[in-house]
């Protein structure tokens, strides 16, 4: 069982004051480990479940206390709570979920419901190897991030392959929330000048904040800042470089995962 991307032993994985951030999505399944104060890499994996299934690799991750597995699946519903009946099965399943997959719902602030599916035997899975995690919607965590960020119009994308998650903010106000799939660094082009230009989010001020994987000398990466005058590449943000191997911003949101176990406020 070969992961895709490894960082090992950078500093100690302590089983009692160390934190466990596990995040999967279609095609992947990564986690990290860091101490207590979430500033400090011990390990981190990224596998191919394409390679790997979750039983060879769950139970190989590092058993600590404190744990939290973000799910980054793309059907999923925002909607806001005062809509919110509970069952929303039917939305989920318009939004591409399996009918038999598990649907879990959770809150942004006061005002905004997240319904989500996660494949069954996955979802299992994880109860069974990691008793006692939390479990979240990784755009929960990004979306209460960004609506955090006091710049007037940001942007933040998130790659993962051949997909890309977005979440828009202006002025404290969510716009949008969605996952995309693409093929040519063209198509994230064009959804991106889209979204910007619906929600008149002018190309010359919004902040684009770009994380995952896409490196910063690749074609869509230079194309995108020629067309955005604010790009940034948003540093995982450990008090070290975890690994000269990897960009700082490969593994940006497994961070910010770690904190959110940390800091459970959201």
């Amino acid at each position: 069982m070969q992961a895709r991307f490894e960082i090992d032993g950078t500093h100690f994985v302590d089983a009692e004051n160390s934190v466990l951030a596990v995040q999967a999505g279609p095609g992947y399944l990564a986690y990290a480990v860091c101490d207590a104060l979430g500033s400090k890499l011990g390990a981190l994996k990224w596998y191919s479940t394409e390679k790997s299934s979750p039983d060879e690799i769950l139970p190989d991750i590092p058993q600590v206390q404190k744990k939290i597995i973000a799910f980054d699946f793309p059907a999923y519903t925002l909607l806001p709570a005062a809509l919110n009946q509970g069952d929303n099965s039917a939305l989920l399943h318009l939004a591409g979920g399996d009918p038999q997959d598990h649907i879990l719902n959770e809150y942004i602030g006061d005002d905004i419901a997240l319904n989500y599916s996660v494949p069954f035997v996955l979802l299992n899975k994880c109860i069974q190897h990691l008793p006692g995690a939390a479990y979240w919607h990784l755009q929960k965590i990004r979306v209460t991030e960004a609506l955090g960020d006091k710049t007037a119009a940001v942007i933040t994308v998130n790659f993962i392959d051949n997909a890309f998650s977005v979440v828009a903010v202006k002025d404290g106000v969510l716009l949008l929330a969605q996952h995309y799939t693409y093929r040519a660094p063209e198509d994230v082009l064009f959804y991106l000048l889209k979204i910007a230009g619906v929600h008149g989010l002018p190309q010359t001020e919004v902040q684009l904040h770009i994380s995952g994987l896409i490196n910063a000398d690749s074609r869509l990466y230079n194309m995108l800042y020629a067309y955005f005058l604010n790009v940034r590449l948003m540093d995982a943000g450990w008090l070290e470089a975890p690994s000269p191997l990897y960009p700082a911003h490969y593994f940006t949101t497994l961070k910010q995962v770690a904190l959110c176990a940390l800091s459970p406020v959201i």
